[in-house]
């Protein structure tokens, strides 16, 4: 995945691949984050091939790659993540040149998927863009669906779209980034805004996310500056109404249209804060597993080493349980992230709960050593049966500095296979070392190594695991992050 093994000492390799998370059947403890990569403002749906998908905001991850256009992550247990590339190639014709695209919100509808986003800049729009599934390829809109300024009398912030579609009504689309929140009903097809706004939360607030549980909305927003280092103040808030269309009142029963001023608190429940471990956890969005356990995404930055060295905030994708519980004197159940400390947690006492029919894990460290006048790199992987037999076969590819994704064939018998079959019996486990050709000698820089298993030739993927590479520039002994970009060389764990 992208998520950092720690540092490790180094014997005699040119290269180190540090494997990114190693998950086995039963997990007693997993680490924060689980993507870091730069994947900051998540938003998540879960694909028809049962593979959950991340798209996050753009931004410069400091690799040389420039800034990646709406970066695409996927995962089958919402811990371990790869990096698929970038949902678009370019910004749509109709954004400003100095604009980019930010919070993404993505969406599974009957006929394919369609993603609303943000352009940022003085006058920042709302765009969409279709695609036949949730896992792409995705198609700019012809015209924005709404830019800054009046609409219907409301002086709209069209910023951070969050849009909740009802069975059998109109969506609705939900923006706001600290001008207030709105609510804007949409025609059927969500491709226009179509009625009134409804003012949700008042200034100070931004990335709004809609979560109905037991008959009540929920309304989470994010405030304080997400992006100024080690200072940021950035947090999660809540509140919660009757009603999409609220009005949202908080546990202390303060209307979040609560005008602000001098002396006047922001209302809202804080969720979720900073520590002395991470800064500046906001912007969430909310998954709930197959034993019906709601997970709260979001991204904070490791305290200590906040910002990039080209000054972008390291923004890294976290995970952690999200409970309902009930509040004395306050009707029904109400939000709580984790342990109820109100902070990210660095180790999760245990991941989500997916059923899938293996499970794949890293093991170990893997290597670069030449071979012939080329090279291979040498991984295991470990295949767990969770409860039958299962066989299929195994698969690599590899995405590296220029964003490109290409297929690694597998060294079987001094001959290149495009995959290797494997089989597992029962309850039983298998370890399968690999050696893998790339197709010319690796350019410095860092790579993703994700295998995968799958039932059928050619067929979907199902379980994927994966080892984080980086090459030296002058081909010494390097450290092995575990990040395809962004992650501080040997900053996390250990």
């Amino acid at each position: 995945m992208t998520l950092v093994a720690g540092a490790r000492a180094l014997a005699s390799a040119i290269l180190v691949v540090v494997p990114l998370v190693a998950v086995a059947v039963a997990v007693p403890a997993a680490a924060n984050p689980v993507i870091s990569s730069i994947a900051p403002d998540p938003s998540i749906q879960k694909g028809p091939d049962g593979a959950y998908h991340v798209y996050a905001s753009s931004d410069d991850w400091a690799d040389g790659a420039g800034r990646r256009l709406i970066p695409h992550f996927r995962s089958f247990d919402l811990v371990e993540w790869e990096y698929v590339g970038d949902a678009f190639g370019s910004r749509p014709a109709w954004a400003p040149a100095s604009s980019f695209l930010w919070a993404p919100d993505v969406h599974v509808t009957g006929s394919g998927a369609v993603m609303y986003y943000s352009t940022g800049g003085q006058t920042p729009c709302i765009g969409m863009a279709t695609a036949p599934g949730i896992e792409g390829p995705w198609a700019h809109g012809a015209e924005p669906i709404v830019c800054f300024g009046d609409y219907r009398g409301a002086n709209l912030d069209p910023m951070d779209p969050e849009v909740v579609f009802r069975t059998g009504q109109a969506p609705v689309m939900v923006m706001g980034n600290f001008e207030g929140i709105h609510a804007v009903p949409m025609n059927a097809a969500g491709t226009e805004l179509e009625g009134d706004p409804v003012l949700l939360a008042g200034t100070g607030v931004e990335a709004p996310a809609v979560v109905s549980r037991a008959g009540k909305t929920h309304l989470f927003t994010s405030a304080g500056l997400c992006c100024n280092g080690e200072v940021s103040q950035y947090r999660v808030l809540g509140g919660r109404a009757d009603t999409l269309m609220g009005p949202y009142r908080d546990r202390l029963d303060r209307p979040l249209v609560q005008p602000q001023g001098p002396g006047v608190p922001l209302p809202g429940d804080v969720i979720l804060e900073g520590d002395d471990d991470w800064v500046g956890p906001g912007h969430v969005d909310v998954v709930t597993d197959d034993q019906q356990q709601d997970w709260m995404l979001y991204h904070a930055s490791p305290r200590g080493s906040a910002v990039l060295p080209n000054g972008v905030q390291r923004r890294y994708m976290m995970l952690d349980r999200l409970n309902w519980v009930e509040v004395p004197d306050r009707d029904g159940r109400w939000p709580v992230v984790g342990d109820g400390s109100g902070t990210p947690s660095s180790v999760r006492p245990a991941d989500p709960y997916v059923e899938l029919p293996v499970r794949l894990t890293a093991v170990g460290e893997a290597a670069l050593r030449p071979d012939g006048e080329g090279e291979v790199v040498d991984a295991s992987v470990r295949i767990d049966s969770t409860g039958i037999a299962y066989s299929g076969e195994v698969r690599a590819t590899l995405t590296g500095p220029d964003k490109r994704r290409v297929d690694l064939p597998v060294v079987v018998e001094g001959a290149d296979a495009p995959s290797v079959p494997v089989a597992v019996g029962a309850g039983g486990s298998v370890t399968r070392a690999l050696t893998l050709r790339p197709a010319a000698p690796l350019a410095p820089g860092r790579y993703e190594l994700v295998v995968s298993v799958r039932t059928t030739v050619g067929g979907a993927a199902q379980e994927l695991a994966v080892f984080g590479l980086e090459v030296a520039p002058d081909g010494s002994l390097s450290l092995g992050s575990g990040a395809l970009g962004s992650a501080p060389l040997g900053s996390l764990g250990g």
